[in-house]
C-alpha cells in the first residue's frame, strides 16, 4: 500500500497527548518485538503487560496512530457486518453465539481500558444501528437475540414504524436496534492514552522506526535504519502498511477505503434533532 498519507487528519488535529518517542538507534534484547504501533500493536503490548509480560518493544515506522487507527470512523460496534445464516451454516447455533460474545467482548474491552487508566478519549455511549427494508429488519431481530443471549444486562432494543425517530431524526428508516453498550470514541486519543499506560510499564516504544529485515530462527532479529531487535517472539501489526516485508501476510492484504468528514461543532438542539438518543448511528444490517 502507498504510505504516503500525511494530510492532517480531524483526530491529529484534536488530539489530547502529545506524546514522542525516540527512533530506535541501539541493539535490544526483548521477550517480545511488536512491529506496528496501531490499535493492535499498542493493544497486544498492552494485554501482555497486563499479564506481567513487560520486556517488549514496539517498532513504529511513522508515528503511533499514523495508519488507520489514526483516520478511522471510531465506531465502538458489535455484531457481524454478514449474512447470519451463511455463518451459522458453517459454525452453528453455538459457534454464532460465540462470535456475538467474542465481538461484544471488544466493545466491553475499550470501556474498561478508558476507565482503567483514565483515558480521555471522548467516549460516547450508544450505537443505532439503521435497516430500511424487511430484509434490514430480519437481520437486526436476529441480532438482537444474539446481543440478549451475550448481553442480558446491556440496553438492547428494536425499534420500529413510527418508534424509529426515538433513535434517529430521519424518515428513512423503518427499523432500528439501539445498543447502549456500543459508541463512539476518539480513536487517536484512545490509542495514545493507552500507549501512556505503556510508559507505566515500562514498555519500549519507538517512532519513525521502519523494520528493514527480519531474521528467523531460534531468535528472531528485526533490524531498522539504525539499530535492531532480538526477541523470542515477534507480532506484526501493520495492516496495509506491510510494504510486502512479509510476503506470506502481503498477498492476503488488499486496499479498502472508507470516506469520514467533519463539520463544525453543532448546537446540542441539533444533535438531539439528528440523534435523539445523542448516539452513533450507521446502516449495518446487510
Amino acid at each position: 500500500m502507498n504510505s504516503n498519507i500525511e494530510s492532517l487528519t480531524y483526530y491529529a488535529a484534536t488530539k489530547k497527548y502529545d506524546l514522542r518517542y525516540p527512533a530506535l538507534e541501539e541493539d535490544l534484547d526483548v521477550d517480545v518485538v511488536i512491529v506496528g504501533g496501531g490499535f493492535s500493536g499498542i493493544n497486544t503490548a498492552l494485554e501482555l503487560a497486563e499479564k506481567g509480560i513487560t520486556n517488549i518493544a514496539i517498532l513504529e515506522g511513522r508515528h503511533l496512530g499514523y495508519g488507520g487507527t489514526g483516520r478511522n470512523g471510531g465506531q465502538v460496534m458489535a455484531g457481524i457486518g454478514h449474512d447470519l445464516e451463511k455463518i451459522k451454516r458453517h459454525v452453528g447455533p453455538q459457534g454464532l453465539e460465540t462470535i456475538f460474545r467474542i465481538s461484544n467482548l471488544g466493545a466491553g474491552i475499550i470501556r474498561e481500558r478508558i476507565s482503567k487508566y483514565a483515558i480521555d478519549a471522548d467516549f460516547c455511549f450508544g450505537y443505532g444501528y439503521l435497516g430500511s427494508n424487511a430484509r434490514q429488519e430480519k437481520t437486526l431481530r436476529a441480532w438482537l437475540k444474539e446481543f440478549q443471549a451475550v448481553a442480558p444486562d446491556e440496553e438492547i432494543e428494536l425499534y420500529t414504524g413510527a418508534e424509529v425517530k426515538q433513535v434517529v431524526g430521519s424518515d428513512s428508516y423503518t427499523c432500528a436496534l439501539k445498543h447502549m453498550g456500543g459508541g463512539h470514541v476518539h480513536s487517536l486519543n484512545l490509542l495514545l492514552g493507552e500507549a501512556k499506560a505503556l510508559g507505566d510499564y515500562g514498555v519500549k516504544i519507538f517512532e519513525n522506526s521502519s523494520v528493514l529485515e527480519v531474521e528467523y530462527g531460534p531468535r528472531i532479529r528485526v533490524r531498522t535504519a539504525m539499530g535492531s531487535v532480538r526477541a523470542n517472539k515477534m507480532l506484526w501489526a501493520c495492516n496495509g502498511f506491510l510494504n510486502g516485508l512479509e510476503p506470506a501476510i502481503h498477498r492476503k492484504t488488499i486496499n479498502t477505503y472508507a470516506f469520514q468528514l467533519a463539520t463544525e461543532p453543532l448546537p446540542e438542539a441539533l444533535i438531539r434533532r439528528i440523534s435523539p438518543i445523542a448516539a452513533l448511528t450507521a446502516i449495518s444490517a446487510r
